[in-house]
Parts: structure tokens; C-alpha cells; sequence
């Protein structure tokens, strides 16, 4: 039997403050959404026959689901309630790549913004755990937002040249794999 949540917080002494709990689990929307729309990304690349670039989309899909599973695990292991929200459909059409990328950059930065805010927040909190657990994401933006950055700058070199796309093409499709999201 399911205990109801006013049970659970009386008896198991959540550590989670109930902005933060909100906040976090906000976020795990938000790493949701990311996910959903890399597997637009991805699914727009296929269509184009341009399979290197679907399978690292596809694999930041995966980083970004896993990314999800770890706030959850977290907001759980802290006495916290999950709350999924819907996840608004994404795009699922672009000009061309460089929108792709430019796209995918600036979800990126977005996210980077969620995140300090949430440190933020843990800090005015004294939340040092969340602080703590946040830190792994901070540092994940960063090389996120730069991962991206590069890609877009090579393909503003790239220009409209077919034969770097393809290149660029083939070289994402070397990414290895993002591990798959706990179950």
C-alpha cells in the first residue's frame, strides 16, 4: 500500500526544503525536455540520412535522461516526492544543421541557468547536500556548453561545404555511446 505523502514527510523526516524539492524536481522536467528534444534532433537528422550526427544526438539523449535519473534518485534518497510534469513537444523541423546546433546551444545555456539558480537557492537554503550533489552538474554544463560551442564553430566553418558536413557527419558518429539511464 502506498503511504500518502503528508504520512511519508511526518514520519520519514524529509531533509529536502519544499522549495527546493519543487525546484529539483522542475528540473528533472527540464533535463526531461532536453532529452525529448534531442530525439527530435536526432530523429530530424535520420530523415536526412545524416546518421552521424542522429547517433550524438541520440547519445545526448541518453546523457540527458541519465542526467534526469540522477536528480530523481537524489530528490528520493532525501525523503522527496517526485512530480513529473508534461514535456512540451519539441521542434521537429530545421533549416538545416547549423539551426540544429545553434538550437541545441542555447538549450544548453538555458539549462546552465536552471542549474546555478538551483545552487543558488541550495546556498541561501544551507542546503550544503544539494550544493554538493549540484556541483557534478556544474561542472557537466560547463563542458556541455563547450562541447556545443565547438561544434557550432566548426560547422560555421563548415559553412555550406558538403564535404565538411560529411565529415562532421562522420566524426559525431565516432562518439561513444552515453552509458543507458538506470531503470
Amino acid at each position: 500500500m502506498l503511504l500518502s505523502r503528508n504520512y511519508r514527510r511526518k514520519w520519514s523526516n524529509p531533509m529536502l526544503d519544499p522549495k527546493i524539492e519543487a525546484a529539483l524536481n522542475r528540473q528533472i522536467n527540464h533535463e526531461m525536455a532536453a532529452a525529448y528534444n534531442y530525439l527530435a534532433m536526432s530523429a530530424w537528422f535520420e530523415h536526412g540520412n545524416l546518421t552521424g550526427f542522429a547517433s550524438w544526438m541520440m547519445s545526448q539523449r541518453l546523457e540527458e535522461l541519465t542526467h534526469a535519473q540522477k536528480l530523481l534518485q537524489y530528490v528520493l534518497d532525501r525523503g522527496g516526492q517526485i512530480e513529473l510534469d508534461a514535456v512540451e513537444k519539441p521542434k521537429n523541423d530545421f533549416a538545416d544543421v547549423h539551426e540544429v546546433f545553434a538550437l541545441a546551444l542555447e538549450m544548453e545555456k538555458e539549462n546552465t541557468e536552471t542549474i546555478n539558480d538551483l545552487y543558488v537557492m541550495a546556498n541561501e537554503l544551507g542546503d550544503y547536500a544539494t550544493q554538493s550533489h549540484l556541483q557534478w552538474f556544474l561542472d557537466e554544463q560547463v563542458e556541455e556548453e563547450k562541447t556545443f560551442d565547438e561544434i557550432k564553430s566548426l560547422l560555421e566553418m563548415a559553412g555550406d561545404d558538403r564535404s565538411a558536413l560529411l565529415y562532421l557527419n562522420d566524426k559525431l558518429g565516432a562518439r561513444a555511446a552515453a552509458p543507458k539511464p538506470a531503470e
